[in-house]
C-alpha cells in the first residue's frame, strides 16, 4: 500500500534524522531536494494553518514554530471521558476538547468548543494544577518522553490537587472540582460547554502569541 501511495503521489516528503528529502514529479522527471529541519520548521511556520494531520488517532498539529533554538507545537486533542484521581476519591469525567502548546519540558493547556478552527475562543482548561495563563502546574509528576501526547496523558492521569482551582467554571468559581464532581455524579457523556470561562484566545492568536513572543504566552 505504502509503495502504491508513492507512486501516485505528485510529491512527498522522507524524513531522515537530521533532515528531509523532497520528492516531487513534473512532467515525467523526478525531483529531489534536501532540506534541514530548521529550514522545514521555518518554512512551516510562516503562516498558521489548519491540517487534518492527525499524530495519533486523538491528536491534531495545528502550528509549529521555532525561535531561540527551542520549537513549539500547537495540538489539539478530540473530547474524551477520564478517570480523574485525588488523594481521596475519584472521578469519572467527560472532559472538552484541549488544545495543548507543547515547549520543551512545559505545556499549556486550553479548552475549546464543538469544531475547531483558527477562529475558535478558547478557554481555561476546567482541572486544577493548570495556572490562570494555561501553564501545567507538574508537582511531583514524574516527566514522561518529550512529547505532548505522552505528558499530557501523564498529566491528566496523574493526582491532582485543588491548586490553582479557581476562574474556571462558572457555576463553581472558586472551586472547579466541586463543579467536575456534578458533572461526574450526573452520569453525562459530554462536559457541559456552557459552564466554560473564555480565556479571550483564539487559537490563532496563541499560535501568533508564541510566534512573537516564544515561551511567554
Amino acid at each position: 500500500m505504502i509503495s502504491q501511495l508513492i507512486e501516485q503521489a505528485q510529491a512527498f516528503l522522507i524524513m531522515q534524522q537530521d533532515s528531509v528529502l523532497f520528492v516531487a514529479r513534473e512532467s515525467g522527471e523526478t525531483f529531489i531536494k534536501q532540506i534541514d529541519l530548521p529550514s522545514l520548521i521555518r518554512a512551516m511556520s510562516q503562516s498558521d494553518f489548519q491540517s487534518n494531520w492527525y499524530i495519533n488517532p486523538l491528536m491534531k498539529l495545528h502550528h509549529i514554530s521555532q525561535k531561540e533554538g527551542r520549537t513549539t507545537t500547537i495540538n489539539s486533542i478530540l473530547p474524551s471521558t477520564y478517570l480523574l484521581k485525588f488523594k481521596s476519591f475519584c472521578l469519572g469525567v467527560p472532559l472538552p476538547g484541549v488544545v495543548i502548546a507543547h515547549c520543551q519540558s512545559q505545556l499549556w493547556v486550553y479548552a475549546y468548543k464543538g469544531e475547531l478552527s483558527l477562529n475558535s475562543t478558547l478557554y481555561h482548561y476546567p482541572l486544577p494544577n493548570i495556572d490562570d495563563r494555561g501553564k501545567v502546574c507538574w508537582g511531583n509528576v514524574a516527566l514522561p518522553r518529550n512529547s505532548p501526547s505522552s505528558m499530557w496523558n501523564a498529566f491528566v492521569t496523574s493526582e491532582f490537587n485543588q491548586d490553582y482551582d479557581n476562574r474556571k467554571s462558572q457555576a463553581h468559581p472558586y472551586n472547579v472540582v466541586s463543579q467536575l464532581k456534578e458533572v461526574s455524579q450526573s452520569l453525562s457523556t459530554v462536559y457541559p460547554e456552557q459552564d466554560l470561562v473564555s480565556t479571550n484566545l483564539t487559537l490563532a492568536t496563541l499560535a501568533q502569541t508564541n510566534s512573537k513572543r516564544s515561551l511567554n504566552f
